[in-house]
């Protein structure tokens, strides 16, 4: 038997002549790729992602990071095995997948792979059978060349620095140098600690909400960083507040990490990790979070804050301020910047209370990722959003607007995404007489967006408008019909009754986040990329959804967080001792 492990940035060209009785992408790609591939190959094509089973795969996930906990503890208390696995769970994910999918190959079947990727090593593990790599080393340089062209053509400035920075100066022991620290006014504040845009943005609706109150937004990348903010608000980079990290407690703990990694090479997931140098990436990341603790203990130790509040507590950046506040008895709060987080089904839960915007995302928190509801607290962020616009008025809106997602980020060859849904989109705007335009999710750049376009349907490119930044009120008044896959943008779309439909089809993996929309009367979601075409009559009988984006005023909102970032919710500090 012949199996085939496809790259994800592979297709399958007619050069592959070999007679494949099996190909298995390491991507996604819509249903009608692989029924093009399978004629072309003359096999079966599938994806290694038909082997997920959602949410039940988080439990799963949750289970093998618990293995760790406790084991790798700093002076502080920091348990740094529960900050930095989430760094490699998405690997960690994909090796569950190669597991289970490898009961199912015989073990003595010849394995390829279109070129070097660890799945195809995991594999190889598992199966203790020879891999053979179908790229040739001068076809890897010529790829690689053509890879950083390409990512670098996409990416704007701010971007491009903040990917450099990342990779070259992790730590910030060259920048720092070159930044100075802003005045120290000695007030109290709350430390709002932010990695990028959307959750500055979040962090701010909520500072918004206590005038009386003042806030520090501290950005630790260049793309969190806002060029507005509220009065009550200021603003500083982490990156000055560096300083040399403790060379021996960086030894102890990498000492304490090989002991660790002893433990869970005994699961066969681990092993497998460990074999392919998934577990390998955790001393950087370690010194990485070591640097970012000693960071923000400079900011606690410069600045008067009485409390934290962290939009995005599943990044190491913004956990281990959230982390450090509780350790020193602050309040700590925590909220997420989008819809849902199924991250908390899968990582621990250091905030005194979790914010939630609205009941559906408390359902999901208590429900999916089993949360205490006694630490979940209906607290939606101030909005100013356009008032809603009668379906009369709605109706004649000149937009039909596809909000974008970030799909590498769920697995999904975002060409063969977008070969697939961008005639259907076309048809559907001009039959509904509407304009088609692509509003951006903030990882991605009009430049990137217009050469996928002109890759795809050059002759047309010209006809589809790209938009970026954050939504505008001119964006809300123009839009008579959205679709998306399941970003947030459908809980505004349904607060405003413009019509969303949910492309269900291409929804991610694990979360179960399209299921819970349709749990709450969120957007109208389409199974396949067929339905597409029966949007004009679904939109005849559209009578707006029942789904309210917020519960609770403005006022008794404001009250709840005054109480909350109040000595009444600080916590007794943890001894170091």
């Amino acid at each position: 038997m012949k199996v085939l492990l496809l790259h994800p940035e592979d297709a399958l060209p007619q050069s592959y002549a070999a007679p494949w009785d099996l190909v298995i992408d390491t991507g996604r790609a819509p249903a009608g790729t692989y029924e093009r591939w399978s004629k072309q190959a003359g096999c079966s094509v599938i994806s290694i992602y038909d082997y997920a089973e959602e949410t039940e795969d988080l439990y799963r996930l949750r289970e093998l990071l618990r293995l760790g906990t406790g084991r790798e503890v700093d002076q502080w208390g920091i348990d740094w095995w529960e900050v930095l696995s989430l760094e490699i769970a998405l690997d960690l994910q994909h090796l569950v997948l190669i597991h289970r999918l490898s009961k199912e190959l015989h073990p003595n079947c010849e394995l390829y792979s279109s070129r070097p990727q660890f799945l195809a090593t995991a594999m190889q593990s598992v199966l203790k059978t020879r891999l053979v790599t179908l790229e040739t080393r001068i076809h890897s340089v010529i790829r690689r060349v053509r890879h950083y062209q390409r990512v670098v053509s996409n990416l704007d400035a701010i971007q491009l620095l903040d990917v450099l920075e990342d990779k070259f100066d992790s730590e910030h022991s060259i920048r720092r140098h070159f930044t100075r620290r802003g005045q120290v006014s000695g007030q109290p504040l709350i430390l709002l600690p932010s990695a990028y845009i959307n959750v500055s943005r979040t962090a701010l609706s909520y500072a918004e909400m206590l005038p009386d109150h003042q806030f520090l937004l501290v950005h630790s990348r260049k793309n969190a960083k806002l060029t507005a903010q509220p009065k009550n608000v200021r603003s500083a980079s982490l990156t000055p507040y560096f300083v040399p990290t403790d060379k021996r407690e960086n030894a102890s703990l990498i000492e304490l990490w090989n002991s660790l990694k002893k433990e869970l090479t005994a699961r066969e997931e681990f092993n497998t990790a460990n074999a392919v140098g998934v577990l390998g990436r955790i001393p950087a990341l370690l010194r990485w979070g070591i640097a970012l603790r000693d960071a923000w203990t400079q900011i606690f130790e410069s600045e008067n804050v009485t409390a934290c509040l962290s939009a995005d507590d599943s990044n190491p950046p913004s956990s281990i301020p959230l982390i450090v506040a509780k350790k020193r008895g602050l309040p700590a709060l925590a909220c997420h910047h989008g819809a849902l987080n199924y991250l908390m089904a899968i990582k621990a839960n250091h905030a005194d209370f979790y914010l939630v915007k609205n009941e559906m995302e408390r359902d999901y928190l208590k429900r999916i990722c089993q949360v205490a509801p006694e630490k979940l607290v209906v607290a939606a962020p101030a909005r100013t959003k356009p008032n809603p616009l009668q379906w009369a008025t709605r109706g004649r809106a000149p937009w039909l607007v596809f909000f974008t997602e970030p799909y590498t980020s769920y697995g999904w060859r975002s060409d063969e995404v977008y070969r697939d849904l961008l005639p259907r989109l076309r048809s559907l705007a001009e039959a509904c007489e509407m304009k088609l335009v692509f509003k951006l999710h903030p990882f991605e750049t009009v430049k990137g967006c217009r050469k996928m376009l002109r890759r795809i349907i050059p002759k047309h490119e010209r006809e589809i408008e790209v938009l970026a930044g954050e939504a505008s009120d001119q964006l809300w008044h123009n839009t008579r019909v959205a679709l998306t896959v399941q970003s947030s943008i459908a809980l505004e779309c349904a607060a405003l009754d413009i019509p969303v439909f949910l492309c269900a089809w291409l929804r991610d993996a694990y979360s179960g986040y399209v299921s819970q929309y349709a749990r709450f009367g969120v957007g109208h979601v389409l199974t396949c990329p067929e339905q597409i075409g029966e949007i004009p009559g679904l939109l005849e009988s559209w009578n707006g959804g029942t789904f309210e984006q917020q519960a609770v005023s403005s006022d008794v909102v404001s009250h709840e967080l005054r109480h909350l970032f109040s000595e009444d919710y600080s916590l007794p500090a943890v001894s170091n001792a």
